[in-house]
């Protein structure tokens, strides 16, 4: 873990120094684009130069696929903001990072996807944010999506679905292009890095594949991080921090939370399933099966800002805190999905069928375990066997322990050393004891990786067996303390 979340946290260091914007303005020809990277190659050394090998593999796959690259000024970036009962604060900062990303404004629509069961406040809301940006993007689009739909889930996914389809009718009376429109949807509280949709452009436009990937930016729950109670902290680091090392294996990746298509992409796969919970990961494996297996995820180094949770008061957060990652563990329900869909679709290798679902049954299953293990299959031999104590294992035991628990602070010196590095300037008025507490939370782990972790999964899968079904449930997260 620690190995592969100093490779993502230098990805991520490498990819934040780039100006993507000038990146794409040097994306006049393959050859030139091709000559670049060769250059770049010859200057640089370890896990940068296996990194721009492997996209000086794709140049020439493009090369030979396409002859000319797409001119990215013809490129369109829409961004979905699904919400529900949300503040108008917190929609009103996220649709401001869009406009002060670099990225042409007059080549982007914002769609504020609302709910029509919010009623007048949402509808309030939408005329309040339409008035102060309409004029400042392409196309402010909002939509509203009706309260029963039958069949439906009253859930993320079933809105982004409702207002992706109201873009597509945008688009069809703009006459744009599906493969000319990238698509990003994000959460209510998501301000995307001034960079990310520049990076995102030129991700999509050197991969030969591009209407069969997702592009997938790094979440960092660090937009209210200093106002947050240590645990919520941790948790919140723990999140980003798995995100970074699934990002240095994309093979295994599928979506989660904040991502991006190609409209294309959308249209091929019938937008988003509106029965489900985990309408995210969902989405990858739709792809998936609809492309016979090519389908992939592309991960973009250059971050996106989220909240981490915080309730009204010590208890309010700690319940808030276990519902989103049980609602996340509900993730499981893909696995009796996968099931079902995998023995139909001969079509992809038996082999890669096997190891997609092995990755979700693993994956879900270490997630319930792990951390349980780790507190308390130490005890258990002696706790089960009398005659085991007396053994030479019994004896050494605690010298072999000993061994791996220092080793484990060789990633516990790495998560602290990361963490302090991705942290946002220190507000006024906190000081050193509010630093050390940066330092000093990590001891939390345990605790966090049992109570935030193993037990909602193990919640949310007892639920599955016994046939208790989850609804959407968004995760309250109280504005007035954040920045």
């Amino acid at each position: 873990m620690g190995g592969y979340l100093l490779a993502g946290f230098k990805h991520y260091k490498h990819d934040m120094e780039i100006d993507w914007l000038d990146q794409l303005n040097d994306l006049k020809s393959i050859d030139n684009y091709i000559e670049k990277l060769k250059i770049r190659l010859r200057n640089k050394s370890g896990f940068i130069k296996r990194k721009i090998k492997r996209e000086l593999e794709e140049a020439f796959v493009l090369k030979e696929k396409e002859k000319i690259l797409i001119n990215w000024r013809t490129l369109y970036q829409a961004v979905i903001f699904p919400n529900y009962n949300e503040e108008i604060g917190t929609l009103r900062n996220s649709i401001k990072a869009c406009l002060d990303a670099k990225w042409p404004k007059e080549k982007m629509i914002v769609v504020l996807a609302m709910e029509e069961r919010e009623g007048e406040k949402a509808r309030e809301k939408a005329r309040i944010l339409k008035k102060e940006f309409e004029h400042k993007f392409f196309k402010f689009l909002v939509t509203e999506h009706p309260a029963e739909i039958p069949g439906e889930m009253k859930a993320k996914g079933a809105n982004s679905a409702w207002a992706a389809k109201k873009l597509q009718k945008l688009l069809d009376e703009q006459r744009i292009a599906y493969e000319n429109v990238i698509v990003s949807t994000f959460d209510s509280d998501t301000r995307a890095d001034p960079q990310y949709f520049a990076c995102l452009a030129y991700k999509f436009i050197i991969n030969p594949n591009r209407l069969r990937r997702t592009y997938q930016p790094i979440p960092f729950y660090s937009n209210n991080i200093w106002y947050v109670p240590a645990w919520t902290r941790l948790v919140a680091f723990s999140s980003s921090f798995w995100q970074l090392v699934e990002a240095t294996r994309p093979y295994r990746m599928v979506n989660f939370s904040s991502q991006a298509m190609s409209m294309q992409t959308l249209v091929d796969i019938n937008f988003w399933d509106t029965t489900v919970v985990s309408e995210d990961s969902r989405q990858f494996f739709r792809a998936y099966f609809t492309y016979g297996g090519n389908h992939r995820v592309v991960p973009i180094f250059v971050p996106v800002y989220m909240d981490a949770v915080v309730g009204r008061n010590f208890w309010d957060t700690v319940k808030e805190q276990y519902y989103q990652k049980r609602r996340w563990a509900w993730g499981v329900e893909h696995f009796p999905y996968l099931c079902q869909q995998l023995p139909k679709h001969k079509e992809i290798s038996l082999l890669s069928r096997f190891v997609l679902l092995w990755r979700q049954f693993e994956g879900h299953y270490s997630w319930a375990t792990s951390s349980l293990l780790l507190a308390f299959a130490g005890w258990l031999p002696f706790a089960l066997s009398p005659v085991f104590r007396s053994s030479v294992i019994a004896y050494n035991l605690p010298v072999i322990a000993r061994v791996l628990l220092s080793l484990t602070w060789i990633g516990l010196f790495v998560s602290t050393y990361i963490s302090v590095n991705l942290m946002p300037k220190k507000p006024k008025g906190y000081g050193f004891f509010k630093t050390l507490e940066i330092y000093l939370q990590w001891i939390l782990v345990p605790i966090t990786a049992i109570f935030f972790g193993s037990i909602p999964a193990v919640d949310a899968e007892t639920r599955l067996m016994f046939g208790k079904y989850m609804g959407f449930r968004v995760t309250k997260k109280i504005p007035n303390l954040r920045p």
